[in-house]
């Protein structure tokens, strides 16, 4: 969710231990290898979803744990998370987005629980497309989480995504761009129409409104501002000044033949005639 900054996830956790209070000779119990039980009943690491947006509780509960005769446990989880992640729209919507998910070991120091990665990359055979963003890769790490000066085991699963900017070329930029083209035609439009005013200022209207929709979508932050929004913004300035040159033009084009412009106004056109030679 770009608004709020947040990633929503659901997945699997795999967990595996051993404990060897928990094994057994299985040639003496009608050769069972494994068995299975509710998780309450036997001890199990209590994880957390260090960043997750909802209330910080232990993942699990009424799940069941699979035990082998060696003392093995394994535990599935599954989850569906809600996680902060950090939205960098700079260069929306040509943006990729980096997310974390942070799971820790809480209530056992290092020294007791040690989390370590089972597999060396992230399982995504049962990830779906998403029709907004593309996932382009995974990549994890351990850590230590520092809580009043004694660590805790932590595992990052960090996760990458592009946005597909198809959607947004159609809605977003594609009416940005005609409505700035739109501002310099008011140029063009001859002061016998009566429409210059009118015209600009439905183009400035259009401007707003298009800067309103989008600025309700983006974070509402100030680390990353999207440079579509300050072109947005710098259009939005010149319309204004569009509208300020339009009344000008149309007052010295209504002054009577014998009217003489003020020196400032000398002085603003002989400043634009230099500027426009030089270039």
């Amino acid at each position: 969710d770009l608004k709020s900054q947040t990633l929503s996830t659901s997945g699997w956790f795999t967990v595996v231990w051993n404990d060897s209070r928990l094994a057994w000779t299985k040639s003496s119990y009608g050769n069972i290898e494994y068995i299975y039980a509710t998780e309450d009943i036997v001890w199990h690491p209590s994880l957390i979803v260090q960043n997750s947006i909802s209330e910080l509780s232990s993942l699990g509960g009424d799940t069941t744990v699979r035990i082998q005769d060696n003392g093995e446990v394994r535990w599935e989880l599954p989850a569906v998370l809600s996680t902060s992640c950090d939205m960098d729209v700079t260069y929306f919507p040509y943006d990729s987005q980096s997310c974390d998910i942070e799971v820790a070991s809480w209530g056992f120091h290092t020294d007791a629980v040690q989390l370590v990665f089972l597999k060396t990359n992230l399982n995504l055979q049962d990830y779906r497309t998403n029709g907004e963003f593309d996932l382009v890769a995974t990549s994890q790490h351990t850590s230590e989480l520092i809580e009043d000066g004694l660590a805790y085991s932590e595992l990052l699963f960090r996760i990458v995504f592009e946005r597909l900017p198809g959607h947004y070329i159609m809605s977003v930029i594609f009416p940005v761009i005609v409505t700035a083209v739109l501002t310099s035609v008011t140029f063009i439009l001859p002061v016998e129409s009566g429409e210059k005013v009118g015209y600009i200022l439905t183009v400035l209207l259009a401007l707003a409104v298009l800067l309103t929709l989008f600025a309700d979508n983006m974070p509402t932050t100030s680390k990353h501002t999207s440079v579509l929004v300050v072109f947005l913004t710098v259009t939005l300035g010149f319309a204004c000044i569009a509208i300020i040159v339009t009344i000008l033009i149309i007052r010295l084009y209504h002054e009577p033949d014998h009217y003489i412009a003020p020196n400032w106004i000398h002085s603003l056109v002989r400043t634009c005639s230099e500027v426009t030679m030089r270039h």
